[in-house]
């Protein structure tokens, strides 16, 4: 299991809660804004680099999977709360993410990588249907988490 390890002296202000969000219109360019915007987060909070890199990814393989099944904007929310390090991608798509949980894409397929990365990059992950509640249109919510020190 990866651990959210951060560079700083115990009782840090790092050590406290926090949450951002990024929306992000239907566009080809949104994998790497959001690459982008997890790594400054990140960096930022002085998370280790492994799970910086490994929140990247999942990062980039969620936002890639949401644009792909809905033509709209796309919103991603990172935030470290418990003791844990939680990315969410969420889309107006009502339907789950495409493959179960232990699928592999075949040696043929040209996608369907991207959930088996999340599953191999972080501690856990799943989804939820979003009714009409805090995203005003239902849809969807795929997360991932990484565990914090002590937690």
């Amino acid at each position: 299991m990866t651990e959210l390890a951060l560079h700083h002296p115990a009782h840090s202000p790092l050590d406290g809660d926090w949450e951002y969000a990024l929306r992000i219109p239907h566009s080809p360019l949104g994998p790497g804004i959001v690459r982008a915007h997890v790594r400054a987060v990140l960096t930022r909070y002085q998370v280790e680099s492994g799970v910086l890199d490994n929140a990247q990814l999942v990062a980039s393989e969620l936002v890639t999977n949401s644009l792909s099944c809905t033509r709209d904007s796309v919103a991603v929310r990172l935030m470290r709360t418990d003791g844990r390090l939680r990315l969410s991608v969420w889309d107006s798509s009502p339907y789950p993410p495409p493959r179960p949980p232990g699928a592999v894409a075949g040696p043929e397929d040209e996608s369907g990588r991207g959930l088996w990365l999340t599953r191999a990059c972080a501690d856990d992950w799943g989804h939820y249907l979003v009714i009409n509640g805090r995203r005003n249109g239902g849809g969807k919510e795929v997360w991932a988490e990484w565990r914090a020190p002590g937690a």
